[in-house]
């Protein structure tokens, strides 16, 4: 008896530590995140300072990567299955972006069987295309015959 005693008496101290501690930190909630954004922002110029040289050298390469192109020279160009592009101020390096499709490796489907809408029905066509390949259909049902997928349509 003394043992159920002593462990409730233990749990109503730390279920009373518990909320002494969500107290005091929504007392001081703002103080918290000050000091955790204090400390984020210090660790970042700590890293920054330290790696100063490495940081500089990606913004040189940044730089030079960079073609700086005046409002007046930049032009929009579109062509058929690309992404529209500026060209840059010379006009022999203009990027053409293939549209996502075209990296679509082409693959075939096996004919199965596909679930319609509510209220529609299959044809006679696919009926008898699904018995010539042993399945018969149920209602709201219809025959899906074989093709390839992925490739660009002409």
């Amino acid at each position: 008896m003394e043992e159920h005693i002593k462990k409730s008496e233990i749990c109503s101290e730390t279920e009373k530590e518990k909320g002494t501690f969500i107290k005091w930190v929504k007392a001081h909630k703002k103080e918290l995140i000050f000091a955790g954004i204090s400390i984020a922002s210090l660790i970042g110029i700590i890293l920054g300072i330290k790696n100063k040289d490495s940081i500089e050298e990606l913004w040189a390469a940044l730089q030079k990567s960079v073609a700086k192109i005046p409002a007046d020279k930049a032009v929009v160009k579109t062509t058929e299955n690309t992404i529209p592009v500026v060209e840059t101020v010379s006009t022999t390096d203009i990027i053409s972006l293939p549209v996502h499709r075209e990296y679509r490796a082409a693959f075939d489907v096996t004919g199965h069987i596909r679930n319609l809408c509510e209220g529609w029905h299959a044809s006679p066509e696919k009926i008898s295309a699904a018995a010539a390949h042993g399945i018969e259909l149920l209602p709201g049902q219809t025959w899906v015959d074989n093709y390839t997928k992925g490739a660009i349509a002409a």
